[in-house]
């Protein structure tokens, strides 16, 4: 494996599992396109929307509705899961719209905490340096 290596690859990317439903689909991609327009990611990060009802963490195992993977090792990118398999559920409770926001909500919860990574990895670097320069 390369060590001290840049990312070589930028962006926001969407993928989404067949048996999604397709006005939920439609609404995440229309979303992702409005960050990519209104965000920066210099950091490529690829949405994974699913077609469960929950998605279990890697870390405490706990089923939630969406996470978000943040790796230690530079050669591996960050990621985000979003659950959709509840959106019947939600349309019934809430009606279609809010059901649709509701997922969509879930993943700018996740794309905040991308954002907040990425700012704990530049404040880790300013630091290292600050060190550095100290001693």
């Amino acid at each position: 494996m390369m060590s001290n290596i840049q990312y070589l690859c930028s962006g926001l990317r969407v993928r989404y599992e067949q048996g999604v439903n397709s006005r939920v689909r439609q609404a995440c991609i229309y979303f992702a396109i409005w960050l990519r327009i209104n965000k920066k990611f210099p950091i490529r990060c690829v949405v994974y929307i699913k077609k469960d009802y929950q998605i279990k963490t890697l870390d405490t195992k706990e089923m939630v509705s969406a996470t978000f993977f943040a790796p230690y090792d530079k050669d591996v990118e960050p990621y985000i899961r979003v659950a959709t398999g509840d959106y019947e559920e939600l349309v019934s409770e809430r009606g279609e719209e809010d059901a649709v926001f509701a997922i969509l909500n879930s993943m700018a919860h996740e794309i905040i905490n991308y954002h907040n990574g990425l700012r704990i990895e530049i404040l880790m670097k300013m630091r290292r340096k600050t060190q550095v320069q100290y001693w």
